[in-house]
Order: structure tokens, then C-alpha cells, then sequence
């Protein structure tokens, strides 16, 4: 069996991403590992805090809830806070994970803190995230590079792998019977959004660049059975706090939330340097 890491941006990041392959690889025996590159700070505020609560321990609490659904064996923390979105003040945070991850070496830093993990726990994979960070979010950009450097300063190199969102199927789905269904929900929540709109919503990512890769970069699809997809989205739930993101989530109806995030992909960067003509496989890859 293995050990398996999965680094995500903030918590709830890991739900929605890879929850099928983390429930999926523990059932299977492997050791589950998640750690988290910031503590989410700039999330939403639950009204049960105040002004006053902790937000950060509110949301590693909601981590922790999720890890036990997934069945996670250890959840860690890198420390960084929260950079926000693409252009807002706190990018500047010096003790953000984007302006860590943009200082030479402030990255060795945090890939050295990332990389004792990866030690600590003899990890045979390393999960980080695509190129674009799905989304172009600051921090997930920064989790791109930041598990690439870790693997490279680990005492034993773990195998890499990139959570990666895949570009063309969301554009089939935008040319399906699907995205009125997907007006339908955003509409129930008070987004009433045309077409066009879905479209920029869903493709255009944070910075303003394209969401995802194509399917023609990607190496493995992986797609968990029913009932694995109803523990991802429990998993889910369990970040009640982030209302506006988790809440329209887990408001689509069951095959419409399988549609959006049962399948989960990955690339493999020693794949495509080694065959730029490979074919995305629906398989499991992590025996």
C-alpha cells in the first residue's frame, strides 16, 4: 500500500477537487494524506462566529470533519495566509502563500516546509495541481509550483501528480441540454445568468485566462462509483461556512453534481515529457 499527499490551497479546496480519489484510495487501504498550503482566512464568516470568532480554527474544524467522511488519516497545515483573489490587497500579505511562492526564497521556504512532510510521512505520491490551479486563483497557482519544488527537495523524489480541470468537457457540457438545467440552479439562487454569462463563468478563470486545460493534456480520468460521490459530497458539506461556493454546489440536484465533479482528473508530468502524444486513460492510477 501506499501513502498517498494531497496538497490543496485552502480547506473545502480538497472537496471538490479530489474527494473521489481520497475516499477511493483509503477504502483501497492506502494512507491518506492532506495538507493545506493556507488556512482559508479569507473565506466567508459564519454568522455563529461573530466578529470576534476564530475563522481559521472554525475552518480546520470543517477540514477535519471532511477527513474523517473521506477517510483521511492526517491533516496538515503549511501556515500561510489566505492571498485572496487575483487583485486584491491581501496578494500583498508578506505572509501570503502568493508572494511566498513569488520570492525565490521565500518558495524554498515553503516547498521545505511542504517537503518535511512529504519525508516525515515516506510519501510515494505527491497530488498537487495543474498548471492553471484549475482556476488561476493565487494560491492555486502557487500549489502548482509548490508541489513541484517540494518533490525535487524530498529526501525521496514521490511520484508527482496534478489535479487538473478538464477544459473541453466543460465546453461539451456548455453546448448540452445540461446548461439550462445549470441556469435553472443558479437562478433558485438568486443568479439569474444567460447562457453567454454561464459561459464566462465557467471558463474563464480568476486572472481572466482560461479555466482548466484541454482533455488532450491529461492523462488519467478517474470515476468514482455512486456511492463514492455521495461521500465526496458530504464530504463537502462538511464546509457549511462557504456559503456562496459550497452552498450552490450541493444545491444542484444528485446527476447534475455527478456531472459537474464525479469525474476527477490528473496529469502526470513524467507522462507528457515522455509522449506529448499520449491518450487521457479512465483508470485508476494510483496501483
Amino acid at each position: 500500500m501506499s501513502t498517498i499527499v494531497f496538497l490543496h490551497a485552502h480547506p473545502d479546496d480538497e472537496t471538490s477537487q479530489t474527494a473521489g480519489m481520497m475516499a477511493l484510495a483509503a477504502r483501497a487501504g492506502h494512507r491518506v494524506v492532506t495538507v493545506f498550503g493556507t488556512n482559508g482566512d479569507h473565506g466567508q464568516r459564519p454568522e455563529e462566529l461573530g466578529d470576534d470568532g476564530d475563522l481559521v480554527e472554525h475552518r480546520r474544524g470543517e477540514a477535519r470533519a471532511a477527513a474523517r467522511v473521506l477517510g483521511v488519516e492526517r491533516v496538515d497545515w503549511l501556515g500561510y495566509r489566505d492571498s485572496g483573489m487575483t487583485g486584491w490587497d491581501q496578494n500583498s500579505d508578506t505572509l501570503c502563500l502568493h508572494q511566498a511562492m513569488i520570492d525565490e526564497s521565500g518558495s524554498d521556504e515553503a516547498a521545505g516546509r511542504l517537503a518535511r512532510i512529504l519525508d516525515r510521512e515516506d510519501a510515494d505520491v505527491l497530488v498537487g495541481y495543474d498548471y492553471r490551479g484549475n482556476y488561476g486563483h493565487p494560491d492555486h497557482l502557487a500549489v502548482h509550483r509548490l508541489a513541484r519544488r517540494a518533490v525535487d527537495l524530498a529526501a525521496r523524489r514521490p511520484r508527482l501528480l496534478e489535479a487538473a480541470g478538464n477544459r473541453t468537457a466543460q465546453m461539451a457540457m456548455l453546448e448540452s441540454e445540461e446548461a439550462a438545467r445549470f441556469l435553472a440552479v443558479l437562478a433558485e439562487s438568486g443568479i439569474e445568468v444567460d447562457v453567454d454569462n454561464l459561459r464566462d463563468m465557467i471558463l474563464t478563470g480568476d486572472d481572466g485566462l482560461p479555466v482548466g486545460v484541454l482533455e488532450e493534456e491529461i492523462d488519467w480520468a478517474v470515476d468514482p462509483p455512486e456511492d463514492v460521490i455521495e461521500l465526496k459530497r458530504s464530504a463537502m458539506g462538511c464546509h457549511a461556512s462557504q456559503t456562496s461556493d459550497i452552498g450552490l454546489m450541493l444545491s444542484m440536484p444528485a446527476d447534475l453534481y455527478a456531472l459537474s465533479f464525479g469525474t476527477e482528473y490528473l496529469i502526470e508530468p513524467d507522462l507528457s515529457e515522455r509522449d506529448e502524444h499520449r491518450d487521457m486513460r479512465r483508470a485508476w492510477p494510483f496501483d
